[in-house]
């Protein structure tokens, strides 16, 4: 099974210049790509800041309702709020979990059923899925697969 580093999320209180164009100014990071999400249990608006070499970057979270603000209130502007690994096949990550003890959950923390081994976000192809964080020491980990023409086209 091959795992590799695809972003870190960081959360902060807002979206502004000043914390893009400091990413961009000390990391190199590339163009900003501004993205929202809301559905009935979180609402967040955020950033990818591409690294100049390779498919990874930073991810700015700006949460307006939901778990992530509750993290953000609680442990501040600047927490890492998650560490995202690409997977190449995550029903084959979730089965492989699931012999470790571990039944892979979604972004509220509820366990996700065996005939359903990811979750999607509305308008996006990708498949995800979370580690859970009473597992995971308080870390929160999100697995992701990529689709096949976001791999190809996304930077």
């Amino acid at each position: 099974m091959k795992v590799k580093l695809d972003h870190i999320g960081i959360l902060v209180e807002k979206l502004d210049e000043k914390i893009i164009e400091f990413y961009r100014e000390a990391l190199g990071c590339e163009r900003p790509k501004y993205f929202h999400v809301s559905n009935t249990d979180e609402e967040i608006n955020y950033v990818y800041l591409p690294f100049p070499k390779g498919e990874n970057y930073v991810e700015l979270l700006a949460p307006v309702r939901g778990p992530s603000l509750e993290c953000l209130k609680k442990k501040g502007p600047g927490t890492m709020f998650e560490l995202c690994v690409e997977v190449d096949n995550i029903e084959e990550f979730y089965d492989e979990m699931k012999k470790r003890g571990m039944t892979l959950v979604d972004s509220m923390g509820k366990p996700l059923p065996p005939e359903k081994k990811w979750c999607m976000i509305p308008g996006d192809d990708n498949k995800y899925a979370y580690l859970p964080v009473d597992k995971t020491f308080g870390t929160t980990l999100e697995i992701l697969e990529r689709c096949t023409w976001r791999r190809d086209t996304y930077w």
